[in-house]
């Protein structure tokens, strides 16, 4: 049981961001996750190394409990539980290598290097993530000085000077860079949300009713005057190039710019993109990076096309990837464009965009963390790039990141 709340408290800081931002979407108090942060490091190199397998099962668990629920759209709903189990599995290994020794030495090795291990290329697993939300910096350099912060606290703990020595270490990582952006947009933007379950979205006899309810939408908020609106990934769910509503939308971006998501399909291939609207021309954006399993299935070609076919059918088209991110300009700005799972990839920040308009399906996930694990690393990047972040989601809060 004691193992089984430790767990709990080193994921804390993720918990509490949903709590705050997700559930009651008000502000997380950075003094609470700024302390938990902490403690999440604490507990990493406190956990003795015989109960190292029952941690990292629990904290996989804590952390990605949610990863199979997509299978319920899938008629596979049996497979969530093992889902669960053998994804908690697989970081119950990890955490157990990065917890074999006691020695806060090798401790603090494997705290550095476990943000840079990617099961299946999937890397939501950053525990310098935990500090997005706090008063401290979140490069790798402040990560360090974190880490050897609460290092020295644990040896000198039973000594008199020990919180002093914590404070005096934890003041050279406070974040007091100075923003290079002011927290306002030189545009008024408008990042709708929707809230259209996974299982009704997709039934081919509600596209049109939800469609012309999104368009409804854009009018009315090219009547409030906002001169970007954005809607989320698959707004349209279908080709939106071969529609009667594509010219409708062309039109209309005579009014105010238009960023949906929506599919399209060239040289017999399917891409996940946004289509961006303005002055009556368009620019389509493919997904570069697809997310693993539920976009790509990282195995060996032979086994993900089986695996394809069992799940989605032999008819039906894998997504195919593009090569390059889009962008497009308003006002002499310059605004990224990717999708979802590309928000919280590091490949969509290495060019340290100004704006980053991000668009989300969360339906797949519903009343489950996974919202707040994807804002976690969008604030994340964030601060780390000086980027802000416009996103617009359907399933979960649509929002407005600053540095």
């Amino acid at each position: 049981m004691r193992i089984f709340f430790c767990a709990f408290l080193f994921v804390l800081p993720l918990y509490l961001v949903w709590l705050f931002e997700i559930l009651l979407q008000i502000s997380i108090p950075l003094i609470l996750n700024s302390f938990f942060a902490l403690l999440s490091l604490y507990i990493f190199l406190s956990i003795p190394k015989e109960r190292r397998f029952l941690f990292g099962f629990f904290v996989g668990l804590f952390w990605f409990y949610w990863v199979g629920f997509s299978f319920v759209y899938f008629g596979f709903s049996y497979l969530v539980p093992i889902t669960s189990v053998i994804v908690a599995g697989i970081y119950m290994l990890l955490f157990s290598l990065a917890l074999w020794f006691d020695n806060l030495i090798y401790r603090t090795f494997s705290l550095l290097i476990l943000s840079y291990i990617h099961p299946f290329t999937f890397d939501w697993m950053k525990i310098d993530s935990f500090f997005a939300y706090s008063y401290f910096g979140v490069s790798k350099s402040d990560f360090f000085l974190l880490i050897l912060a609460v290092l020295l606290f644990k040896i000198f703990q039973k000594q008199k000077n020990s919180f002093f020595l914590l404070i005096s270490c934890l003041f050279l990582c406070f974040a007091f860079e100075k923003p290079r952006y002011q927290n306002a947009l030189p545009f008024k933007i408008d990042l709708l949300q929707t809230n259209f379950p996974q299982s009704y979205k997709w039934q081919a006899q509600n596209a049109q009713k939800n469609t012309k309810m999104q368009l409804a939408m854009i009018f009315d908020s090219i009547q409030k005057g906002n001169e970007i609106i954005v809607l989320p990934e698959t707004a349209f769910p279908f080709l939106l190039e071969k529609s009667s509503y594509f010219q409708t939308l062309k039109n209309l971006s005579t009014q105010s710019t238009l960023v949906i998501g929506s599919m399209r399909e060239k040289n017999q291939k399917l891409f996940n993109s946004t289509y961006v609207f303005q002055q009556g021309k368009v620019w389509i954006f493919d997904k570069v990076v697809l997310a693993p399993f539920g976009e790509k299935i990282p195995l060996p070609d032979f086994l993900a096309k089986y695996l394809h076919q069992v799940f989605l059918g032999k008819q039906s088209l894998e997504f195919s990837a593009s090569q390059e991110f889009g962008s497009f300009n308003y006002k002499n700005e310059k605004i990224k464009s990717v999708i979802c799972y590309e928000g919280t990839s590091p490949l969509a920040y290495a060019d340290s965009p100004k704006y980053l308009i991000v668009i989300s399906n969360n339906a797949w996930f519903p009343y489950t963390i996974e919202p707040a694990l994807q804002k976690n690393l969008m604030k994340y990047y964030a601060k780390l790039h000086q980027t802000i972040i416009l996103h617009s989601s359907n399933g979960s809060p649509s929002f407005v990141l600053f540095p």
